[in-house]
């Protein structure tokens, strides 16, 4: 049986800026934090086994047909410099056209997942978007387990469980517990979750990757756990990190698996069957959903260096 948090996490979540307040009037770099834009008026919805509550996300883009942005990285927990670059440049981006989501892929906490270094790690430097409303949404990575702080550090972030899924505008977000692949009763609700699913778009996110030739490379555990069921109910991406570079794997029947753990450590990359691009620099995703296709751009310390559309059928 999973560790399941309360629904404590779930009230967090309505408005992390709020709940984590960052005392400074700029994050790293100096980056004003930008007014709220939009108005609140779609909702988020977090649904772990037997449970649905609804938050509203934010801030949200000045029309319901407006793309949804969301930045996407892993592994930035270390606090120190590259991280904190990394992060400046997430807050650029956001002031020149607002996120709507930032999105973590584990490892947020080195070396232990104390969740007493959330201020320094997360909430300190990415308070130009979380102060603006920004959703966070979180994995958890084996550094941010490895000591028994899984849990805390959840609640702490804000998070209703380790894994939960969160519908955003007409799509479906789901967040694994990577740590835990074979926990049956995350595959069991995964099953559930995307079978009962008639979403615009399914993205996955998890920390360890099903499709990496990086150092750590291929996970066979969560292959053989999630693999079988995101390729029977065809969702669009796959999120990871771990690996701390950039990959962009060609399309393995039909998912398009993102290897992004390069926020604030880097390790040489390499190539295989299923690799179509890789890089080992700093960098994070740009994320913007349309009606009826998905734009990422991977961005490093000298701008955009890997793109790729993916359509939506």
């Amino acid at each position: 049986m999973g560790k399941w948090l309360g629904w404590f996490g779930a009230v967090i979540l309505v408005t992390v800026g709020a709940a984590f307040v960052y005392d400074g009037a700029s994050g790293a770099g100096g980056v004003q934090i930008p007014e709220v834009l939009g108005t609140q008026v779609t909702t988020t919805t977090v649904s772990p086994p037997g449970s649905t509550t609804t938050v509203p996300i934010g801030p949200l883009p000045a029309e319901p047909s407006d793309p949804i942005r969301i930045a996407v990285l892993g592994d930035v927990g270390t606090g120190e410099e590259d991280a904190l670059l990394t992060a400046d440049s997430v807050a650029k981006e956001h002031v020149r056209d607002p996120y709507q989501g930032l999105l973590l892929l584990g490892d947020n906490v080195y070396e232990d997942g104390n969740p007493d270094r959330l201020d320094e790690a997360v909430f300190e430097p990415f308070a130009p978007l979380l102060d603006s409303g920004v959703s966070l949404w979180a994995a958890l990575g084996n550094h941010d387990v490895d000591d028994g702080y899984g849990p805390a550090q959840a609640e702490a972030l804000g998070l209703p469980n380790e894994w939960y899924s969160v519908e955003v505008g007409d799509g479906l977000l789901i967040v694994l517990d990577s740590n835990q692949p074979r926990e049956e009763d995350q595959q069991v609700w995964l099953e559930e979750t995307l079978s009962g699913s008639d979403h615009a778009w399914r993205i996955v996110a998890m920390h360890h990757p099903l499709f990496s030739a990086g150092v750590h490379g291929s996970s066979e555990r969560n292959r053989e756990a999630f693999l079988p069921i995101l390729e029977k109910y065809g969702v669009n991406i796959v999120f990871a990190g771990h690996d701390h570079d950039y990959q962009r794997s060609k399309p393995q029947e039909g998912i398009l698996y993102i290897v992004t753990g390069g926020a604030a450590k880097l390790r040489e990359t390499g190539t295989a069957y299923f690799t179509e691009v890789s890089s080992s620099q700093f960098h994070f995703v740009d994320m913007t959903i349309y009606d009826d296709f998905i734009e990422l751009h991977a961005i490093g310390r000298d701008g955009v260096f890997d793109s790729v559309t993916v359509p939506l059928s």
